[in-house]
């Protein structure tokens, strides 16, 4: 999508950290800071805080007049400020705070969330970000539907230090993995059932250009959890076109359905929707701050 530049020292920043993510702590605040002292950003309301602190930290940014939000956090964390930064028109930069990343890493690569800030303050430009909408709920990356979903749950488990949990989530997971279908409609050409739907946004997909107006969705048939688990990974990050038994279509909306609750991820955290969900394309979901050799 196009870019543009801008001057982030004349604009109002908000600064949301997530203490509970596992990528950053309470000693990340005073360092976020002071990189934005010396980039000349200099006033700033900042939330600093564990997970059951996140709820009240963005009602309390909701209610300022923020042109800026930056999230430094998880896949949670950081989705719930894209959708905040949507409706209300902000800015938003996403610091890699957690475990999977997917929206950080997207835009600035394999850095660590401090050198992610500092490049994107030396030449900030803004980003327009296609996405994707699963009823209420946005995503910017990724939407996975089906098993690998449920594991989710047995990640935070283990990241937590619970292994009794992530055992008992874990064995649940596999057990489900191949109990019910994901059946899918696209049209009356392109409809069918796979054990994994894998709808990909434009930023990462290797085959579609940002600038394309639509969605790329993989369907994925396997034999067994472990094959399955592999290909989901690899469709999470736009990879799966070199893997056998996937079909892939191009679409602005796909429909889901399944006799059991369909277990979804948007972003890398799993959300509920029931046993029927339609996705569809969002042409400009949210303006994202990048650095401007990071824009193709």
């Amino acid at each position: 999508m196009a870019s543009t530049a801008i001057r982030l020292s004349e604009l109002s920043f908000g600064v949301i950290i997530n203490t509970s993510s596992g990528g950053c702590d309470s000693g990340s605040e005073a360092e976020l800071l002071s990189v934005l002292g010396s980039a000349g950003v200099t006033e700033c309301k900042t939330w600093c805080g564990e997970a059951d602190q996140m709820e009240r930290s963005f009602a309390e940014a909701a209610v300022q007049k923020l042109e800026v939000l930056i999230v430094l956090g998880g896949d949670g964390t950081i989705r719930t400020a894209a959708e905040a930064c949507s409706r209300r028109g902000m800015y938003l930069l996403p610091l890699p705070g957690g475990t999977m990343n997917m929206l950080p890493r997207a835009l600035y690569g394999e850095v660590s969330w401090e050198n992610a800030l500092k490049n994107t303050l030396a030449d900030p430009v803004i980003k327009i970000l296609s996405g994707g909408r699963v009823e209420d709920n946005q995503f910017f990356v990724a939407a996975i539907i089906g098993a690998p979903a449920l594991w989710v749950e047995a990640r935070e488990s283990l990241r937590e230090g619970d292994i009794v949990d992530a055992i008992k989530t874990g064995t649940f997971a596999f057990q489900e993995m191949f109990d019910a279908k994901i059946q899918y409609f696209i049209s009356s050409e392109t409809n069918g059932e796979a054990e994994v739907v894998a709808v990909i946004c434009p930023l990462i997909s290797e085959q579609m250009a940002e600038s394309e107006q639509a969605l790329e969705a993989a369907f994925i048939n396997v034999e067994n959890a472990i094959e399955l688990i592999g290909l989901a990974t690899a469709a999470a990050v736009g990879k799966w076109r070199d893997a056998q038994k996937i079909s892939v279509s191009k679409t602005k909306r796909v429909t889901v359905q399944s006799s059991k609750d369909i277990p979804i991820l948007l972003d890398g955290e799993r959300v509920k929707v029931g046993r029927k969900a339609e996705i569809s394309f969002v042409p400009s979901a949210v303006n994202v701050i990048v650095p401007a050799q990071r824009v193709s």
